[in-house]
């Protein structure tokens, strides 16, 4: 039984924030990083990555959150300028933090000025690549880029593929790193209407790149499209994801 197989195994109605949690703890303590470390993660939903090592005060800046023993990130730090000591950070994790290949090679330029030697950076990035060159039977979100053809430009210019991230890695002078993709969870669904409703609210990636008129003639034909995408009527819904991780030289 693969990785996936078993991940979703866990999960009965719905993809339990546990199975979550457990993949993110997984993700970090093979990094194999010390338990006591000072972390700083940042993108798209940094806030909810349950930590499972770091000591030290939790600091919330919306963009960014910072474990440390010392000083309080300064107002106004980003992911690209953080504004913290060079050398002073055990692990940070970019969480959807790229938003482009060219913003992804500064933010790890300063990744890597703000880890001590030793130190890792974990990369998790919406694989669009993955998406875009699969089929709605693994990945129903990729009906928006099969109607909305903008959506997939949309998608690839924002998230980069995991060679480039791979490279970018080198480029900012990390060593022994390593790229996959991993399927994310999203949820379990045993009927359609259901399942329109649940991207009403949570969204696909891209959404927003399609007008309002689209979007509601989207979800109200979404029922009827799902009924080909998964004709046994209940599904997985994941989501390809590029981890990559690398260290900064001793």
């Amino acid at each position: 039984m693969g990785f996936l197989e078993t991940l979703l195994g866990d999960v009965v109605d719905a993809v339990g924030v546990a199975t979550l949690h457990r993949m993110w703890s997984e993700l970090i303590v093979n990094l194999d990083l010390p338990p006591t470390g000072e972390i700083l993660m940042a993108g798209d939903g940094a806030a909810d990555i349950e930590l499972p090592v770091g000591s030290g005060q939790r600091f919330d800046t919306g963009s960014m959150v910072l474990v440390t023993r010392g000083e309080a990130p300064p107002d106004g730090a980003t992911a690209t300028d953080t504004g913290l000591k060079a050398d002073s950070l055990d692990l940070v994790v970019l969480r959807d933090a790229a938003g482009s290949l060219t913003r992804l090679n500064v933010i790890l330029q300063e990744a890597y000025r703000i880890l001590k030697p030793g130190g890792g950076v974990l990369v998790t990035e919406f694989d669009a690549a993955t998406l875009l060159d699969s089929r709605p039977q693994r990945y129903p979100q990729l009906l928006l880029s099969n109607l909305h053809p903008q959506v997939a430009t949309y998608l690839r210019d924002r998230h980069p593929r995991q060679m480039d991230i791979a490279m970018a890695l080198v480029r900012s002078g990390f060593k022994d790193g390593d790229a996959y993709t991993l399927d994310f969870p999203i949820g379990y669904f045993r009927d359609y209407q259901a399942y329109a409703d649940s991207v009403a609210v949570e969204g696909w990636r891209g959404m927003d790149q399609i007008s309002a008129e689209d979007l509601d003639a989207l979800l109200e034909q979404l029922p009827e499209l799902m009924k080909s995408v998964a004709p046994a009527g209940e599904f997985f819904d994941v989501e390809p994801v590029t981890v990559a991780r690398a260290y900064k030289a001793i």
